[in-house]
């Protein structure tokens, strides 16, 4: 099992939404047919999800705030939310690729470069391999299917209406934002409204998920080590002559794994931020939207709700599995034959142990941990502003 095949699903991802992969001297260079097209379509479909948060404050301007009663203003300020996380997130993970690409770059060419050998027996190789694959390909399904829904169930809510010969078309598009040319009634606009929302939905959704998959190969090999390096540690033999020698590695190995975790923490440390923020708010507002809308615009609602919900997980359950992983180093230290060891070892060993003794843990802004308790809590948060915001409608 070598490092590129866990490069898979982020390559995919980030073919879908126009992105270059991640690449480094070991990796080289990958040649890319119609690449200025793609460019172009990055850099619009950039454009176009920047658009998108404007015109969804300007919607809600002009349509959310002159509503005549409060059970309209709550759902259409649902509604707008609840597209305007979705933007906002996209943007951000826009932003962090673009602006932190090279940052990612160095921190996988050091993965690679510390990726061990088969015929090392400390590392689980296959089984973190088939656990990394299993969680990037669930998630690319749904975030495939979820953009499938997305992009479709405007276009199957206006046939709908078509064929039931509504005399009200909706005109609904993918988000509810304003656009500065005539929508509804307008073939020609519509259409051009549709594509500029699939152009950064395409973008938006496509590289949250590469990002995902990124975080999920940075976390399944940082736990890998982790693991490796707490069966090094009970293995290690004090009354061994090298045994110097191998702890000292050990704790070089110790301090260079903190490092990249650092390095990881400050990469997607907007990610994690908008993760908590744009999460919290989207579960409240969609779930508002959910009860009050009808069938139709309450089942786009729903497909925003469960992806938000998976997104966060999937978030919080990498952080809590790094939390995990670093917690074996120190019970592996202790439980190690250190009392037949000489003072020097000894004292080495204490070095290790104090290093150890706080789990590493991802935090937002070095304030909130990432992690399914953290997850908890933004349940916990979302539903509070959810009855809060329900109360109103009463």
């Amino acid at each position: 099992m070598q490092f590129e095949d866990y490069l898979k699903y982020p390559d995919i991802a980030c073919r879908w939404s126009w992105a270059r992969r991640l690449e480094w001297p070991r990796r080289g260079h990958e040649k890319i047919p119609f690449e200025k097209l793609q460019t172009v379509c990055y850099y619009l479909g950039s454009f176009f999800m920047g658009y998108q948060n404007i015109g969804g404050v300007v919607y809600w301007c002009l349509y959310a705030l002159k509503a005549k009663d409060s059970t309209t203003f709550i759902i259409e300020t649902a509604q707008v939310f609840g597209s305007l996380m979705l933007t906002c997130v996209g943007f951000s993970k826009i932003w962090c690729f673009t602006r932190r690409r090279h940052q990612m770059e160095l921190v996988m060419a050091e993965l690679h470069d510390l990726y061990p050998t088969t015929r090392k027996s400390f590392y689980r190789l296959q089984h973190h391999y088939d656990w990394a694959d299993l969680i990037m390909k669930y998630a690319n399904l749904f975030y495939f299917a979820f953009y499938i829904f997305y992009n479709g169930s405007p276009l199957v809510l206006l046939l709908w209406e078509y064929i039931t010969d509504d005399q009200n078309l909706s005109y609904k598009t993918q988000a509810n934002a304003w656009y500065p040319w005539k929508v509804r009634g307008s073939a020609w606009g519509y259409a051009l409204a549709i594509w500029v929302s699939t152009m950064a939905g395409n973008l938006g959704i496509f590289l949250t998920l590469a990002i995902l998959n990124i975080l999920c190969v940075c976390t399944v090999q940082l736990v890998m080590h982790f693991d490796g390096l707490a069966t090094q540690l009970l293995s290690l033999d004090s009354r061994n002559p090298l045994a110097h020698q191998e702890l000292k590695y050990l704790i070089r190995y110790h301090r260079q794994l903190i490092d990249i975790s650092d390095k990881v923490n400050e990469i997607f440390d907007s990610i994690f931020l908008t993760s908590l923020i744009c999460s919290t708010l989207a579960i409240c507002m969609t779930s508002v939207a959910v009860l009050l809308l009808d069938l139709a615009p309450a089942l786009k609602n729903i497909n925003g709700l469960l992806a938000f919900l998976v997104y966060h997980f999937m978030m919080s359950y990498l952080g809590t599995q790094i939390n995990l992983a670093s917690e074996k180093v120190l019970p592996a230290a202790f439980y190690n034959n250190w009392y037949e060891g000489d003072l020097p070892y000894r004292k080495m060993l204490l070095i290790l142990m104090l290093r150890a003794s706080k789990p590493y843990k991802w935090k937002t802004i070095k304030l909130s941990e990432v992690s399914i308790l953290n997850y908890v809590d933004t349940l916990k948060t979302s539903y509070q502003m959810y009855a809060c915001v329900r109360s109103m409608n009463l």
